[in-house]
């Protein structure tokens, strides 16, 4: 009797961790999906009369407490802001010299919709300040704003939760919203509306990668200065190197097809870790070729496994067993240079040789 007790006990015990293993591994999940999330940091007209170092450390503050509760802090084409609102509760100046400014004010962070103001969720502080200029008593008291308190994760998880809701309940109305930004060929703002949609709202997520590819298939391959700059500065690949995608991920070339009027790329994926990795792979419509003409073709769809598109896509990856990416484009006759972007970086191959 004794000996089943023990038994029941030990099964119950690996139960329970087993049980512990898949709500961290869901939660891990649902905590990565909700980094696509977009949240843009402003600063409100009635702040912008404050100095411009002082606008900036505020700023900071906000990218900080997006980034550190699993959201994206972008500054740019997103449905959602995070904005502050600064009370000072009493203001003095010592007539010293030089005068020394004291402060005493309370700051309210809120995450609201762009368009409508609606609040979803606020967090406030009471801060003093002081210094010998006014921006100096400002960053005195900006600098008692500690991201990680509690009280601004759980901002953000309430804001979270409005926003996925949000979502579940006005997809049509983000992709109109998105698909007006690309209409003024604002091509940033549309995508970046359309890729904060986590994947947990699956109907609204699979619709808005419609939309995205749709809008990657118009907008200009190369959108800002700033990321041409950037695509210009990536290193370069040949057939026959692998790229290092990071996280102990590889990416090699293995060989282009010409079918038909189709050019298939192949490639692998290739997973160093000890266990299984899942790969996201975003902005899949930067993929392009340049051919001998300087034509350029943008990708068609992106395949791996089952699954395919030329907007998101995510894999997992066995260790030791490597995972094929086919990358389909319009017919040309040689591929001079290959962009793809993934990881937030492009990666570029020249000269890729094509078999018949």
């Amino acid at each position: 009797m004794k000996k089943n007790r023990l038994i029941l006990a030990a099964l119950m015990l690996l139960l329970s961790l087993g049980a512990q293993r898949v709500t961290a591994q869901n939660s891990a999940g649902q905590s990565d999906d909700f980094a696509r999330i977009a949240i843009a940091p402003t600063i409100p007209e009635e702040l912008k009369k404050l100095p411009a170092g002082t606008q900036e450390m505020l700023l900071g503050k906000m990218r900080q407490i997006i980034s550190l509760n699993g959201m994206s802090a972008l500054d740019n084409g997103s449905l959602f802001v995070i904005f502050p609102q600064l009370m000072v509760l009493t203001s003095d100046v010592a007539p010293t010299t030089p005068p020394v400014f004291t402060y005493n004010m309370e700051v309210v962070f809120n995450i609201a919709d762009r368009y409508t103001g609606n609040v979803y969720a606020s967090a406030s502080q009471t801060l003093k300040g002081a210094g010998k200029t006014e921006q100096a008593a400002y960053n005195n008291a900006f600098q008692q704003l500690n991201a990680r308190n509690g009280k601004y994760k759980a901002m953000v998880e309430k804001g979270k939760e409005a926003i996925v809701e949000y979502f579940n309940s006005h997809c049509d109305l983000a992709i109109s919203r998105a698909k007006s930004l690309a209409d003024q060929y604002n091509w940033r703002g549309a995508l970046g509306i359309l890729n904060s949609v986590p994947p947990v709202c699956k109907e609204c997520f699979d619709k808005c990668n419609e939309a995205a590819s749709e809008i990657g298939r118009k907008m200009p391959l190369v959108t800002t200065v700033e990321e041409k700059t950037k695509i210009e500065k990536e290193p370069e690949y040949t057939e026959g190197q692998t790229i290092d995608l990071g996280n102990k991920i590889f990416l090699k070339f293995k060989i282009a097809k010409r079918i038909g009027d189709k050019i298939f790329v192949y490639f692998e994926l290739i997973n160093k870790n000890p266990e299984d990795y899942i790969q996201k792979m975003y902005r899949l419509y930067e993929t392009m070729l340049i051919d001998n003409n300087g034509d350029e073709k943008r990708i068609t769809t992106m395949k791996i496994g089952s699954r395919e598109s030329n907007n998101y896509l995510d894999v997992t990856i066995l260790p030791e067993v490597n995972t094929e990416v086919i990358c389909e484009f319009p017919k040309i006759n040689e591929i001079k240079y290959l962009r793809f972007y993934i990881n937030d970086n492009f990666f570029k191959f020249r000269n890729l040789p094509i078999t018949k």
